[in-house]
């Protein structure tokens, strides 16, 4: 029987019946996945502007849920075909959700685009998007480069909740180390005065993104970054795990009436300016900078994140309520923040789009022209260096359009979508928008310019 069933598999080998039996029972996961690769080129193809938001994401919005449900049913049913796909779904998700608010919102009557939505910022989410879409395209068969977080050395310093205001600290003996302030509980009023907003010229349509103020209590004390994270430290995160930060970003397009333009070829080594490794790592997304503190805390062993739009305001303003925490006037910026003042404005020349030359802070030389190694101006009264000007940061929020409903005990706060919220001016930034009540937000989760960046606060 054994020689006779040896000669019935030769002769089947010699036919190819065996092996179209084995590429049978392989047909079904081709199958699918040939499936979601085509679903994800068809949504690649739907980011693209129809020459206004209403008629360009109906087809998104179809075209990610059709590329959700085939990769749920990879993941599903043939999980080693997508070994990422956990990551994956994730984007989409955001995507997804995205998509629906945009559907929604542009089919209500009397919809139209604000000061959020322009073409342009709308068209600059497309394509983050369709270049995030291209990237999952092409690692659909690859497994994760992420390698785990490895302990770092501990300090020898041990710090909790009982530590005295104003403490600073590291949790790791390394020559780059994040170092941290303890910042003590308090309470603020968030938002604006109208009478500030008047003062400062803040455009009408912008005004509700910081009214009603609000009484806000921070009832626990916080370690708060002394500095923005940096070139450097983001280098050693990226070396030490292999992750891949976000490609591509907005920028400014110095002497061109253009604004934020998307530049795919710009990652955060190049944001389109020369930059140090103390400078304030930009061109990251939100979700990059959560990556970032995800790494942090599982190699101290401590909780780091990104802080709340709570805490902050209530750490940049630095126990103060006037518009600058240095107090009213502007052209003391010189010395607590880097803006774009007259040299910074010599060197670019920025303008809007149908608004001129974008204001700076006139009689004001801070000595640089793009971004500032961090620390370089006086901080505030809670020791934190760069909390206006410099970069932008990211908090934990999403985007919520006044301070209407904001938590009194500075706890999370979500909008409707994963759009991102920021907090503080940037070394390009006019001076109303260098306040600490200045508020807004990006509609698209994968916003990423050569204006932001992050730092971290780590529970004690």
């Amino acid at each position: 029987m054994k020689a006779i069933r040896v000669a019935t598999i030769a002769v089947s080998l010699s036919l190819g019946i065996l092996t179209t039996t084995v590429s049978a029972s392989a047909a079904p996961a081709n199958s699918q996945v040939r499936a979601l690769e085509t679903s994800l080129t068809e949504l690649q193809d739907s980011l693209t502007w129809q020459g206004s938001a209403g008629a360009t994401y109906p087809a998104v919005d179809t075209a990610v849920d059709q590329a959700l449900e085939n990769l749920d049913r990879v993941q599903r049913e043939h999980p080693a075909a997508v070994p990422q796909a956990g990551t994956f779904r994730d984007q989409l998700a955001r995507l997804a959700s995205e998509a629906d608010y945009w559907v929604r919102v542009t089919s209500e009557s009397g919809y139209a685009p604000g000061v959020l939505d322009t073409v342009s910022n709308v068209q600059a989410g497309l394509k983050e998007w369709w270049t995030e879409t291209g990237e999952i395209r092409r690692d659909l068969h690859k497994p994760s480069t992420v390698r785990p977080a490895r302990p770092a050395a501990p300090s020898l310093t041990t710090v909790d909740e009982t530590a005295r205001p104003g403490t600073v600290f590291t949790d790791v003996r390394e020559k780059n180390a994040m170092k941290m302030v303890v910042v003590p509980p308090g309470h603020y009023t968030a938002g604006a005065t109208a009478e500030e907003q008047e003062a400062f010229g803040v455009p009408t349509a912008r005004r509700h993104f910081e009214r009603p103020q609000k009484e806000v209590t921070v009832g626990k004390p916080i370690a708060v970054g002394r500095t923005e994270v940096t070139v450097g430290q983001f280098k050693q995160f990226v070396k030490e795990t292999g992750y891949q930060p976000a490609q591509g970003m907005r920028t400014w397009l110095p002497n061109q009436d253009s604004l934020l333009q998307f530049r795919p070829e710009l990652n955060y080594l190049n944001p389109g300016f020369p930059q140090t490794d103390d400078d304030p790592v930009v061109g990251i997304t939100k979700n990059d900078a959560e990556a970032f503190a995800a790494w942090m805390s599982k190699r101290t062993g401590e909780k780091y994140r990104l802080p709340t739009e709570g805490e902050w305001e209530y750490a940049a303003r630095g126990g103060t309520q006037t518009p600058f925490f240095w107090g009213d006037n502007v052209e003391d910026a010189g010395l607590y923040a880097n803006t774009y003042d007259e040299d910074s404005y010599a060197a670019n020349h920025f303008s809007v789009l149908g608004s001129g030359e974008w204001d700076h802070v006139h009689n004001v030389h801070d000595g640089f022209e793009y971004t500032a190694p961090v620390g370089s101006f006086k901080p505030n009264p809670f020791g934190l260096y760069d909390m206006t000007g410099n970069a932008r940061e990211f908090v934990a929020d999403t985007w919520v359009d006044s301070e209407a409903g904001a938590t009194a005990d500075a706890s999370v706060r979500y909008g409707e979508a994963q759009f991102v919220v920021l907090r503080g001016g940037a070394w390009v930034y006019q001076p109303q928008n260098l306040r600490i009540a200045y508020r807004s937000g990006y509609l698209s989760s994968e916003t990423r310019t050569n204006m932001f960046g992050f730092r971290l606060v780590r529970d004690l």
